[in-house]
């Protein structure tokens, strides 16, 4: 299908430059046609949770199913390819996988905590090898594509204890190497030693084509820095926009935000499977479900908070070298306009995008893709088409 989304109606204009990002937002609407939607069709497929989306360089989407334990790849027009992947011990399977990294060759290696290790599958699916992590640093879920095969971002937590220690967040940047993940420091972000306190600023990141990194880390206002291949600051983006105070009412409405993504039951179970498998031991005592959610609301309602909320709530970059700032709104969610920016200063305006908000993954020639959930929690993931032409 490819018919233009409703609320798209009006081309942006060229960037604007000469210190465009200091001026008052511009608001324009993009122009998307839809693609394709998956996930709906029970007889075609259905998603139990996803957890990692990708495009790779000729368009096809690869999906991570952490509850079914497999990757679906799916093709231009939307339809499955391909699947692989499976629970278990041997070649190619899982134990408990946690996200996924799609390069641009068609490679996706999976983040695998049971096995302790990238489990990476080439372009047709086929299973290649494990590159293991014994004793290594190991990148977290919010690690980000680069060119290659290699990822930037944060360590994983769970495996590698991090630097929690003081307000730094060292950042690495990781490849696959022989048969293990190597990695090594590109620069070292800002951290909050604040802990159970909502709203203070947290590490944003996306990559750029050219493998620059752009980052907005400790500022409550807005501030972007992009970061060189040699871990350089090259340069600064700001913009003159006021953060949101902080009032009771944004207070309520961010613990309404934490009790409503509590896990249930079969969360709750999940995170047990993804300890013990981070862990390597069977914990011998089941989990209380009610005690604790119990106990987590009775740590939402003791939460403490900041006095304004970081202008600057998600940060993507697109294969043209785009970058989008998702802004939070006056209620601390992430529903405020998002800016469409250039590295080298030029701003393209800002974007109301309604229910589509930020996307979840973005692909060559435009596309990008959306996960979304129905009135029922299923999950589902709608591919859209950005013209280029009139950005």
């Amino acid at each position: 299908m490819s018919s233009a989304l409703a609320a798209t109606l009006v081309a942006c204009g060229d960037a604007y430059r000469d210190d465009s990002l200091q001026g008052a937002d511009r608001f324009v609407a993009l122009e998307l046609d839809s693609v394709y939607e998956i996930g709906l069709d029970e007889d075609v497929h259905y998603f139990g949770r996803i957890s990692s989306i990708g495009f790779d360089g000729s368009g096809r989407l690869h999906v991570l199913d952490t509850e079914a334990h497999e990757v679906t790849s799916w093709a231009a027009d939307g339809r499955m390819i391909r699947r692989f992947g499976s629970m278990g011990d041997g070649p190619g399977e899982f134990r408990a996988p946690r996200g996924a990294y799609v390069f641009r060759d068609g490679t996706v290696a999976v983040h695998d905590i049971g096995h302790r290790a990238l489990v990476t599958f080439d372009s047709a699916g086929q299973h290649v090898e494990n590159f293991r992590w014994a004793g290594g640093l190991v990148p977290g879920i919010s690690a980000v594509v680069l060119t290659g095969v290699r990822v930037v971002g944060p360590d994983d937590p769970w495996i590698t204890s991090g630097n929690a220690r003081d307000n730094t967040r060292p950042v690495y940047r990781f490849s696959l190497d022989g048969d293990s993940v190597a990695s090594e420091l590109l620069f070292v972000a800002w951290r909050s030693t604040e802990r159970s306190m909502s709203f203070v600023p947290s590490l944003r990141h996306a990559a750029l084509p050219d493998g620059r990194i752009v980052v907005a880390d400790s500022a409550v206002g807005y501030r972007i820095d992009i970061v060189s291949t040699e871990g350089a600051i090259d340069g600064t983006l700001k913009r003159p926009v006021e953060p949101w105070p902080v009032t009771e009412e944004v207070m309520v409405a961010e613990r309404e935000r934490l009790i409503a993504s509590l896990p249930g039951e079969r969360g709750l179970a999940r995170a047990r499977e993804d300890l013990q498998a981070a862990m390597g031991i069977r914990l011998r005592n089941e989990i209380d479900a009610s005690q604790v959610l119990e106990n987590s609301r009775a740590l939402i309602e003791e939460r403490r908070f900041a006095t304004q909320v970081p202008v600057i709530d998600r940060l993507r970059a697109d294969w043209d070298g785009r970058i989008w700032v998702a802004r939070s709104d006056s209620m601390g969610g992430g529903g405020g306009p998002i800016d469409l920016l250039t590295a080298d200063g030029g701003y393209l305006g800002s974007w109301h995008p309604g229910d589509l908000g930020l996307p979840a993954a973005f692909g060559p020639d435009g596309l990008m893709a959306y996960r979304r959930s129905d009135e029922l929690g299923r999950q589902n993931i709608l591919v859209v088409r950005l013209d280029r032409e009139k950005l």
